[in-house]
């Protein structure tokens, strides 16, 4: 069983009355994935509300030829897969541990009682699904309006921490939307470039300010 603690760890949660708090933390299981096991997959029924404690989760879509878009990367104190229980169609997304996760899960059944039950929680759903909203907008305007180098920039700078992106070619490539060949190339003029330095399964960012004017590009 979750406790009230646990919960005000997670943004979503944490504004929450303490009656609200602890009558949620009652329902919530833990659910523990190993690396590269899938939560959900596309297509398929959603359980419940997931909120990360630990670890990394990716959403994607595949496409029919195996191409994979990725989504959005989760971590600890999110949320992910809100859409199908208000709508009641199938997950539109899959969504893959990357690392040991940990996750608290509040079944579909339990989230609907709550929400009747408190207010409060009903308008941390809403702000989340409207978070979303913005989320995916973003990502189509990504897609349709910057090119794989001004995308590949953005992933950059999203992702490092202490001036190094942990990511293989592979993963940036599907987290900008193209496929590795070209997104091998476009990092590498941007080395070229002395705007970030190429390691193996990472790449070291060497000038911000660089990747933020190609960006705008």
């Amino acid at each position: 069983m979750s406790t009230t603690n646990d919960l005000r760890g997670i943004p979503l949660l944490a504004s929450l009355d303490t009656p609200t708090l602890a009558d949620t933390a009652r329902r919530m299981r833990h659910c523990t994935y190993r690396p590269g096991q899938y939560i959900l997959i596309a297509g398929e029924q959603a359980p419940g509300l997931f909120f990360v404690l630990q670890g990394k989760v990716r959403l994607s879509r595949t496409a029919p030829d195996g191409r994979e878009q990725v989504l959005a990367m989760i971590g600890p104190g999110e949320p992910f897969d809100p859409v199908p229980l208000f709508d009641g169609g199938p997950n539109p997304s899959s969504a893959r541990a990357m690392s040991p996760v940990r996750c608290l899960l509040l079944l579909r059944e339990d989230l609907l009682v709550l929400i009747e039950r408190h207010p409060g929680l009903a308008f941390s759903m809403l702000g989340l699904m409207a978070s979303k909203v913005r989320e995916l907008a973003g990502l189509v305007e990504d897609l349709a309006f910057r090119t794989v180098r001004a995308r590949l920039a953005r992933q950059l700078l999203a992702e490092a921490a202490e001036g190094s992106a942990d990511l293989t070619h592979q993963e940036l490539a599907e987290r900008a939307g193209t496929i590795r060949e070209i997104a091998g190339r476009a990092l590498r003029r941007l080395a070229e470039e002395g705007l970030v330095r190429l390691e193996r399964g990472r790449v070291i960012v060497l000038d911000p300010e660089g990747l933020t004017k190609v960006i705008e590009e």
